[in-house]
């Protein structure tokens, strides 16, 4: 086995992360690896030396894999934002376009909605817009504050915004289901589609959630 091919192998079992992008990270660092030691044989060193070399230079495993990791890490996160961005209302639409072919207008239940309902119905519907807000201004602020922070740094805003993303998501469905619930228990059962459609809504938003509170993996040493 080569040095460079020792030392990537090394640097890949160090790192936890998206497939796709440690793959990147990892061949984006082979190619440097590759690109310095085809410096040093050109400068008249032997193969295995100026591997050694190119190597040597990089700098050790256990630090480049620390960059590396909190990279990874910033890379999920934006990941995340994306998915807070387009699930969360794709998710809202498809129960309503649910509702609608299910059990059609709100009107059909014969009960009037009462002043604080339609409220609340009025605040769920900017709550459950605010998520994807959050979303696309923090994927625009990551853009501006790549400049002037560290991938640590970075990582962690990404980290906080999406925790507050998934939250206010699902601060929006314990408002109305409760608000719901409170008024009339009956309509928590739309239709077995929006049942199923609700019920994914909550497992998406919990898994959105989860990533802001998890630890980080530990580095080997």
């Amino acid at each position: 086995m080569s040095a460079i091919d020792g030392y990537i192998g090394d640097l890949g079992r160090r790192l936890h992360g998206p497939a796709r992008a440690k793959t990147d990270l990892l061949t984006e660092a082979r190619d440097g690896l590759v690109d310095a030691a085809e410096a040093y044989r050109e400068g008249g060193v032997g193969e295995a030396e100026a591997e050694r070399r190119a190597v040597a230079d990089f700098g050790p495993a256990a630090v480049i894999a620390r960059e590396y990791q909190a990279e990874l890490a910033l890379r999920g996160d934006i990941g995340t934002l994306w998915k807070v961005i387009v699930g969360v209302p794709l998710i809202q639409v498809t129960w309503e376009l649910g509702r609608i072919w299910t059990y059609g207008d709100w009107s059909r239940s014969g009960k009037p909605n009462p002043e604080w309902f339609t409220a609340v119905i009025e605040l769920f519907g900017v709550l459950v817009l605010v998520p994807a807000v959050i979303g696309a201004v923090s994927l625009f602020g990551a853009r501006l504050l790549g400049r002037r922070l560290d991938s640590v740094s970075l990582g962690r805003v990404t980290r906080w915004t999406v925790g507050a993303a998934a939250s206010t998501n699902l601060l929006a469905l314990l408002l109305l289901t409760v608000s719901t619930t409170v008024l009339d228990p009956s309509r928590m059962n739309v239709s077995l589609v929006c049942n199923l459609v609700a019920l994914g809504w909550v497992a998406f938003s919990f898994w959105l959630l989860a990533p802001a509170f998890r630890s980080r993996p530990a580095l080997a040493a």
